[in-house]
């Protein structure tokens, strides 16, 4: 079932389940919805659970401190999907930022920063780890998502390799390597893509023996947060796709 407008805001609810009569919407939610966008009862809304749900309904009322909704039907529901995970190096803040808005648009449900040889930061503290995640649920909202990523704090190198064995599928991007080959890959995904300076050989001898796809993803030199964009456009990760 298609959306009846392209350019409806969805909102989120952790509380939303697939049965939901109604959904209060508080705090910055609710803000949005009757301070910022001024929406009045009998307006349409589309409302995301952040796991795999979007439902539309209508404002039901507006009160103190929260909107009432009322549902009328899903119109997404991908509580199964596929988790996609993007393994990116430490970048420098502003770049992780851009990394984890877009690569949230595409589809990636998992973000997973880790240290390396290369990487100038090998750590983020908690309150940006924090703000990464109000990044990534503005960017699940206005892109229509369905789910909201996980984001975890750093983890060592040998942490990320540790999680790259257990998963089906890994494609690490390398510009020195040959070109990606498109093709279907089994879940769980794992996207790896290192720093500026990328991995050096012994950080790639490691993930290649786990079973690691090492491919580039571009003729062109890429800085690293466009690189990880790149990998998850290619490969054809928009496994939460609007309907």
């Amino acid at each position: 079932m298609r959306l009846d407008d392209s350019h409806h805001y969805v909102f989120y609810s952790a509380d939303l389940v697939n049965d939901s009569p109604y959904i209060d919407l508080a705090a910055e939610e609710h803000h949005h919805l009757s301070r910022v966008l001024r929406m009045r009862p009998g307006d349409t809304v589309y409302v995301s659970s952040g796991r795999g749900v979007i439902v539309r309904g209508v404002v039901d009322s507006i009160n103190d401190g929260y909107s009432r909704l009322r549902v009328e039907e899903t119109v997404e529901n991908m509580s199964q999907g596929e988790p996609v995970i993007l393994a990116l190096a430490c970048l420098k803040k502003d770049a992780y930022e851009l990394a984890v808005k877009h690569c949230t648009e595409l589809g990636v449900t998992h973000f997973l920063p880790f240290a390396c040889a290369r990487a100038h930061i090998t750590e983020y503290s908690q309150a940006f780890v924090d703000r990464l995640r109000r990044i990534a649920l503005s960017s699940m909202k206005q892109s229509f998502r369905a789910v909201l990523p996980t984001i975890d704090p750093p983890v060592a190198y040998e942490a990320m390799v540790a999680k790259a064995a257990a998963c089906a599928s890994v494609v690490v991007a390398d510009g020195d390597a040959a070109p990606l080959t498109i093709h279907g890959r089994n879940a769980p995904l794992m996207m790896v893509v290192g720093p500026e300076g990328g991995l050096i050989a012994a950080e790639l001898d490691k993930l290649e023996a786990t079973g690691a796809e090492v491919a580039s993803v571009s003729i062109h030199r890429l800085r690293s947060e466009t690189a990880a964009a790149a990998l998850t456009s290619l490969i054809g990760l928009c496994t939460h796709s609007r309907p």
